[in-house]
């Protein structure tokens, strides 16, 4: 027993809330209000101890599952069909991956069987097969469950066997076990030969329509999720554009097949990312990729409210960069954060009709951390929630995601109403600051599942390294780098929220770092880089063009026009344009129709003036001065958000920003 010196006695959900708890029994009144479930309240020997028998035998299993390190793949074990499973190692002087092995190397006093060597290309995609491909179960979809009917049908140089091979020996080379090895390389060599297979097929009419194309594609965008560690991700959208053009292409009656409508729903599932990611609509409209989801059973909801979600962004986008402050446009904006409002009403609407087997259940609660690493621990205090399996939970965080972004747009509009005043006095941000960070809290409460942690039989949590405890019977359907690959896109969500405490940012990180170092996808460590803060970051560039030039900025610009001695006095009726002037220096034309000229010496390096004795009306001086203020705030925004990443990391936030 370790002393924990004095407790808070609250209940245990307004410890996780971080709020006051009032202590009243048998339930608080604050989860009253809130309408929760209050958990209760621990009793005085459990606030004043903390029971360390289970952390100890954890750390314990740990020490004594470390494995020597042998240069070559062999299986190991007994002689018989009685031997336990084979101890795995594999080649080229890399470390073990280890499966578990029999108790020892002889049986009956027989010898060891001489080693058996497995090639690298027939290991990987073994382990492709078992960690990322998952079939259809109940009401549940399957995930690249495309993959084994098509590549049983095809030739090794076909365009789908080649990309298979390079996604297949990329997750094997990101994994602990590949480094240093020759298989990244390999697998760069193959996903080049599936590049030049594919614009082949592309080119051929007979082929640009066929099933394995399209998975080609979507295997190659699936490789730079694996193996890119550039901030650019150009080659990724690039996969996912040329598939969703591919899709429209075939027309609804690929949707006639099962392998036709998997490679369907995996297109539409990167396609909902990327458009939410970058601001643009969906192609060909919402309605055209949800018009076969009358059968579907589960995920139907928060599939369409994705895709009405980056319509909806991208009208908001449009719209506060563009509108000026008339009351036409004041009432504009009012109905579409009244259009976001309905959306969250009626996703609340929808989960309350949910049957209980669909939604999560909370299994745990972890107060502190051992050694105050929050970064390297593999539950954030707080709740853990378990789900019937891995796409129900990857469903659910969507939406969550999906609920982040709407509520990010009601933030904005009223900002944008509300300007100059400070948007967070208004009560549309009191309640998002309200719903937001439950749904971060519940986000990170389901990423332990993800990543392997499940109930075992005895009713206590068993670690992805404590597999040899029996857990649930989707042991084998769930994999666990599968289910770290659907929590990139929540984590990078959460990670750059407002509404993310440091804690739980730390955290966040930290799980993106393990996931590119255990897990083998190195754009996790890229998206750990980001310092996107939304929604204040967008609603600080919405705000850019509408903020009115301050007395210091027009001050700076009068005393550098004058030290210049370019300018002079404005008056309402210069001429636009000089015909003494070089007519080899170009006058552009800015959004709102106005004239001007790129900066040079001769006007002071400021770009709102034009050469010789002529010079721009106020109203063309105040519109200059505002775009030289909007460049400088843009490149400070820029700036913070890159986290000084660099040029390529830069440029994704640019297109995030929409700037």
């Amino acid at each position: 027993m370790v002393y924990c010196g004095k407790p808070s006695r609250g209940c245990q959900m307004c410890r996780t809330r971080r709020i006051k708890c009032d202590e009243t029994k048998p339930t608080c009144l604050q989860c009253q209000k809130s309408r929760r479930p209050c958990p209760g309240y621990k009793d005085d020997f459990d606030l004043v101890f903390r029971n360390e028998t289970q952390a100890t035998e954890r750390r314990a299993r740990k020490a004594n599952t470390g494995k020597k390190v042998h240069p070559t793949v062999t299986f190991t074990g007994a002689h018989t069909s009685f031997s336990t499973a084979p101890e795995l190692i594999i080649e080229d002087g890399s470390q073990a991956l280890n499966t578990p092995s029999s108790d020892s190397d002889t049986f009956m006093g027989f010898g060891p069987l001489p080693a058996l060597t497995i090639p690298v290309d027939q290991q990987a995609p073994c382990y492709f097969m078992s960690n990322y491909v998952i079939t259809p179960r109940h009401a549940a979809r399957g995930y690249f469950d495309f993959l084994m009917p098509m590549l049983k049908s095809e030739t090794a140089d076909s365009p789908i066997a080649l990309a298979f091979s390079a996604v297949a020996l990329a997750s094997l080379a990101g994994r602990p076990v590949g480094r240093g090895t020759r298989w990244f390389g390999d697998s760069c060599l193959q996903y080049t030969k599936a590049l030049r297979a594919v614009n082949l097929a592309l080119q051929n009419p007979a082929q640009q329509l066929k099933d394995s194309t399209l998975a080609s594609i979507i295997m190659l965008s699936f490789f730079e999720n694996m193996a890119s560690e550039r901030g650019n991700a150009s080659a990724w959208f690039s996969h996912v554009e040329g598939a969703v053009q591919l899709v429209k292409l075939r027309g609804k009656k690929q949707l006639r097949t099962k392998i036709g409508y998997s490679l369907f729903v995996c297109v539409r599932n990167a396609m909902v990312i990327q458009c939410m990611s970058s601001g643009k609509p969906p192609a060909l409209g919402s309605e055209w990729w949800i018009s076969d989801l009358a059968n579907d059973d589960i995920g139907v909801f928060t599939i369409k409210l994705n895709l009405h979600v980056a319509e909806l962004r991208h009208e908001i986008n449009v719209a506060l960069a563009t509108y000026s402050r008339s009351p036409e446009n004041f009432q504009n904006v009012v109905n579409l954060m009244k259009r976001a409002q309905a959306m969250e009403q009626e996703y609340q609407d929808w989960e309350a009709s949910l049957p209980d087997e669909w939604k999560p259940r909370t299994v745990a609660w972890v107060d502190q951390i051992p050694g105050g690493e929050i970064s390297k621990a593999e539950v954030c205090p707080g709740k853990v929630d378990m789900y019937e399996d891995v796409w129900l939970a990857n469903t659910w965080n969507h939406s969550r995601v999906a609920r982040l972004f709407i509520s990010g747009s009601i933030v904005r509009c009223a900002a944008w109403i509300c300007s100059p005043v400070d948007y967070r006095t208004t009560p549309e941000y009191a309640q998002s600051v309200r719903l937001c960070v439950d749904l971060v809290t519940d986000i990170i409460a389901g990423i332990p599942y993800h990543l392997g942690w499940r109930v075992g039989s005895n009713g206590t949590l068993a670690t992805p390294g404590d597999m040899s405890s029996p857990s649930t019977s989707e042991t084998f359907s769930c994999p666990k780098a599968l289910g770290g690959f659907f929590c990139l896109w929540p984590l990078f969500a959460i990670n750059n929220s407002d509404y993310t405490s440091d804690s739980q940012r730390n955290w966040t990180k930290g799980r993106l770092h393990w996931i590119s170092e255990n897990l083998g996808m190195k754009h996790a460590k890229v998206l750990s880089l980001f310092q996107l803060r939304l929604p204040s970051m967008v609603i600080r560039r919405d705000c850019m063009l509408h903020t009115p030039p301050s007395a210091q900025m027009i001050a700076a610009a009068a005393a550098r026009s004058t030290s210049h001695g370019a300018f002079s006095p404005p008056t309402s009726h210069s001429p636009i344009s000089n015909s003494n002037s070089n007519s080899s220096s170009p006058i552009s034309v800015d959004p709102r129709g106005n004239s001007w000229m790129p900066s040079s010496p001769s006007n002071g390096g400021l770009g709102i003036g034009l050469t010789g004795p002529y010079t721009l009306n106020p109203l063309q001086q105040r519109e200059a001065m505002q775009r030289e203020a909007w460049e400088k705030e843009r490149n400070s925004l820029l700036k913070k958000a890159s986290n000084s990443g660099g040029d390529s990391v830069e440029r994704l936030v640019r297109a995030y920003l929409a700037v």
